[in-house]
């Protein structure tokens, strides 16, 4: 009886977070859709632009290092990280609202408007990670925390799905223009934003570990001067880099170079969605059998694969091609944020567990969002680029796919030098997928032929054996 009554806070605590991710993935489908970026060609961005809206919200990540050393020195974190991120996500309402109702806010000012309140609500809400890190590393037991957390991925992700479903019905019969149609859809987004923080209300929260006596730059450098943890840094911020410098630009390519409107984007996007939320329990199951690091080494080898695609994608097969790369790039996803978040809560220890989030989360974000500043740069500088071979047109794009493709893969050294003995290798675990999904899935063309194979030989051989006996 009283080991129920001590399970039933847990359980109500868990669902809670796990329904207030769901409605953040509705803030996230909302604030984030291709909505946003035609919104953003509207008024006036330019590539560059995107380059900025990608990277000044992930260099605002450097802030987590401040949230870091707030959350080694307070005994309750629910306070501020809901002020902060109520604060945060209040912000959509203005920077959609406005453009829609005066005019003037066009162009570079409207332009210059956006991206400004962007970068607050960053700050504000970026502060807010450790403290919501650590807190949930303090309350999810450890032998749960992969299976829960994959089980948390699925559920947010079904959310996104459905949520990009109705941004794409919503923009698909709206016949109001898209800075009307992006006020309507982030002032909902926002409001289910601040409903999921509200929710944390009731979330249960274990006694926070305070540092005392130690500087902040010994607890800041603590992450960098573990041997364990210095090579998962520096995979993460290389990692993150290579990914923004091209997914900054992916929804706005869809849109300006393949010419899909604004509702295929965003129905072709609702496949991402999908393997995230079919994959994350597999890979919490896989990530508890076989360890994090191999998952990381699996997944992120097969990452490439949708920058290829996006570089061979033309108007006429991107409707068809993109969705179907988007579900599997998604399982790969699905598996490396499993697999990262796992990592990071197992290895980070106790006592300055919120620097160690910092380092990664803080120092990847900056990284990415110096990625996509680049990317942004490079569309510039190489604007006037076209070049006709194979039948067809390339341009500044395609170098960017190019660049982006030759960076991912240079990841996949760093990646095997991440630290976790007790794990498998990677080949094993690869073995070991081969015969389940999605692994299964992908090879189906083969192993179907190879079924075929066997039966034909075995067909053959039968009939031969029938006709020595006559």
């Amino acid at each position: 009886m009283k080991r129920t009554a001590s399970i039933a806070p847990l359980r109500r605590s868990l669902t809670l977070i796990t329904v207030a991710g769901c409605l953040a993935m509705a803030y996230v489908a909302g604030t984030t859709s291709p909505a946003f970026i035609e919104f953003m060609r509207q008024i006036g961005a330019t590539d560059l632009h995107f380059g900025l809206i990608g990277g000044i919200p992930m260099v605002m990540l450097a802030l987590q290092f401040l949230g870091a050393v707030i959350t080694n020195v307070i005994r309750r974190r629910k306070p501020l990280f809901m002020v902060l991120v109520i604060l945060g996500r209040f912000l959509y309402i203005p920077l959609a609202v406005a453009p829609a109702v005066f005019p003037g806010l066009r162009g570079t000012a409207g332009v210059a408007y956006v991206i400004l309140l962007l970068a607050v609500s960053a700050a504000l809400m970026n502060i807010t990670g450790p403290l919501w890190l650590s807190w949930m590393a303090d309350l999810i037991p450890r032998r749960m925390l992969n299976r829960y957390w994959g089980g948390r991925q699925r559920w947010m992700y079904v959310t996104w799905v459905a949520s990009f479903l109705a941004v794409a019905a919503f923009v698909s019969f709206v016949r109001v223009s898209i800075t009307v149609t992006f006020a309507i859809l982030a002032t909902a987004a926002a409001v289910a934003g601040i409903v999921d923080i509200v929710l944390f209300a009731w979330v249960r929260e274990p006694p926070n570990t305070i540092m005392r006596g130690k500087p902040v730059i010994e607890t800041m450098l603590a992450p960098l001067r573990s041997a364990q943890f210095r090579p998962f840094v520096v995979y993460s911020c290389a990692w993150s880099a290579s990914v923004m410098f091209a997914a900054a630009f992916m929804q706005v390519y869809a849109l300006k170079g393949l010419g899909l409107s604004v509702w295929q984007t965003t129905l072709i996007w609702c496949a991402a969605g999908v393997g995230m939320a079919f994959a994350a329990p597999f890979w919490g199951r896989h990530a508890d059998r076989h360890g994090h690091r191999p998952i990381l080494a699996v997944c992120l080898a097969l990452k490439s694969l949708i920058i290829l695609t996006f570089f061979l994608a033309t108007p006429g097969t991107a409707m068809w091609v993109l969705p179907v790369m988007l579900l599997f790039d998604s399982i790969w996803t699905s598996g490396m944020l499993v697999a990262s978040n796992g990592y990071l809560l197992k290895i980070a220890p106790q006592q300055n567990r919120s620097m160690f989030i910092a380092a990664i989360t803080g120092l990847a974000g900056i990284c990415g969002g110096l990625g996509a500043m680049a990317g942004g740069g490079l569309l510039k500088i190489a604007a006037d680029f076209q070049w006709h071979a194979a039948g067809r047109l390339w341009t500044n794009y395609h170098l960017l796919f190019l660049v982006a493709l030759a960076l991912r893969l240079g990841c996949i050294a760093l990646v095997r030098r991440v630290r976790e003995p007790e794990a498998a290798a990677p080949e094993k675990v690869l073995y070991v997928l081969r015969g389940t999904w999605p692994m299964r899935f992908l090879l189906f063309p083969v192993g179907l032929y190879r079924r075929l194979d066997i039966r034909r030989t075995l067909f053959f051989r039968g009939t031969a054996a029938a006709q020595a006996e006559s």
